[in-house]
């Protein structure tokens, strides 16, 4: 039957988006081609309940996964999310940043012509016996292309570059990086760092924070594309809607004041405005019904942020996944 009395019909189960159908649709459109071409996106989702947002989470985890990307969730209730240092550390620390900087360590070896011993010993020494070839001359060759790769790209910020080569060096095993320097490298990249004296053979002299964060960000989804691995991060902000703390014994995590509410609306619309200089990077914000009406605490009180993902034009009975804002499980209008 079609005509005024048909049910709405449309992609994805008519008007509303359903959670299961939108993780696979973006594992299909972005995650499978998209962002391993050096895309990236921004993206809000309204999701009807606590219940729907769990499941959404589970489902782009294990679509993640399953294109080999790297999935990191960002709750707002433990993670401070009007702090774009906070969210970078919260992303630094799902790295395996030893293992990453071993897979350039390969790469630097291929492209010299010595691939790496089958064995998984990537000491310059160990490589300079299996080809047979003097081991300073070698170490002068993939030391020359991980400062290449790693310090000669405006795609990595020039800190995030000397960490990661002080890491490769302490792959090769030349004597240049010792376990207490790497091991104040690891702590610097996941904000852990107690003195930053300790990198000053690394030429690092500075903490990461506010004002290099987001560069710091860009530099590592451009590490992980490099080796053809995106990035997801789930920006769950769903405590932001929770204006007023519980009582003391029944609170759990970070509670947000109306300005810190702002300050995290700025930094996703930050995100939003950078998108082009991100690479194979999916961020999705999901935010409970209440935020999208909500005068004082909602996206409303925001304009520079939903004037970004507002709809300029929806079909009220055709879901579009592709759009900046979607409604998962729940048919809210979006705020004018």
């Amino acid at each position: 039957m079609r005509g005024d009395d048909a049910p709405p019909t449309g992609v994805l189960g008519g008007g509303v988006l359903k959670v299961d159908d939108y993780a696979a649709f973006l594992g299909r459109e972005y995650l499978s081609g998209y962002l391993p071409a050096g895309g990236a996106t921004v993206k809000v989702a309204v999701v009807g309940d606590a219940s729907a947002g769990d499941r959404l989470e589970s489902a782009l985890a294990a679509t993640t996964a399953a294109h080999g990307g790297l999935f990191v969730s960002v709750p707002a209730d433990l993670v401070r999310v009007h702090m774009v240092d906070q969210i970078f550390f919260a992303v630094s620390r799902a790295i395996d940043w030893d293992s990453l900087a071993a897979e350039c360590v390969r790469a630097a070896y291929q492209r010299a012509s010595f691939p790496a011993p089958a064995d998984g010993d990537l000491a310059v020494a160990a490589a300079a016996r299996h080809h047979d070839v003097d081991a300073p001359e070698l170490y002068r060759s993939v030391r020359r292309l991980l400062e290449r790769d790693l310090l000669g790209t405006h795609e990595i910020a020039t800190e995030m570059g000397r960490a990661m080569l002080r890491l490769a060096q302490a792959h090769l095993g030349a004597g240049d990086t010792d376990d207490a320097e790497r091991a104040a490298v690891l702590a610097w990249l996941r904000g852990e760092a107690r003195a930053i004296t300790a990198l000053r053979p690394a030429l690092i002299y500075s903490r990461i924070g506010r004002h290099n964060a987001r560069s710091m960000l860009r530099s590592a989804a451009a590490l992980l594309a490099a080796r053809r691995r995106v990035l997801v991060i789930h920006l769950d902000l769903a405590r932001l809607a929770e204006a007023r703390r519980p009582p003391a014994p029944a609170r759990t995590g970070f509670y947000y004041s109306k300005a810190a509410v702002l300050d995290a609306y700025e930094v996703l619309r930050q995100f939003i405005d950078t998108t082009d200089e991100l690479r194979g990077v999916l961020l999705l914000a999901v935010v409970p019904p209440e935020l999208m009406t909500d005068q004082s605490r909602g996206l409303p009180a925001y304009s520079a942020l939903r004037l970004r993902v507002a709809d300029e034009v929806r079909d009220r009975r055709r879901a579009n996944p592709f759009a900046a804002l979607v409604r998962l499980e729940t048919r809210l209008e979006a705020v004018a």
